[in-house]
């Protein structure tokens, strides 16, 4: 939506706001809610620490992987660097040509989500 063309392989274009929700207005027939993140999730979306619940995945063969998050923010906010891992890789179907890392991944999120899960039944019985 942004590009300097400089830091990035795209062509310069600058944040136009209003050309945003105009060309939303004419395609979807809605307006952009700015102020839906905050509404939603109670908090100032740009803080991610304030933020529960989210994996970020990132694998070494993703094009966007040197954008990602790379480290654990917090316990909340665990980061899985996946070694053999393409865009998007660990949330497709098995295969069985999958390397070692993404399926160690998957199995990783699966606990992750678990424990979370876990978390939440316990604080509600």
């Amino acid at each position: 939506m942004c590009s300097n063309g400089i830091n990035d392989m795209f062509e310069p274009q600058s944040w136009d706001y209003n050309a945003y929700a105009q060309a939303c207005q004419q395609q979807f027939g809605v307006n952009p809610r700015v102020e839906w993140p905050i509404i939603n999730f109670g908090s100032n979306a740009t803080d991610i620490k304030e933020q529960t619940n989210i994996i970020f995945s990132n694998g070494h063969l993703d094009p966007w992987y040197g954008g990602g998050v790379l480290t654990n923010i917090n316990d909340k906010l665990p980061a899985i660097v996946i070694q053999e891992g393409a865009h998007h890789l660990d949330l497709r179907s098995s295969n069985p040509q999958d390397p070692s890392s993404v399926i160690k991944a998957r199995l990783n999120e699966i606990d992750i989500i678990q424990s979370w899960i876990d978390e939440w039944e316990n604080s509600h019985n």
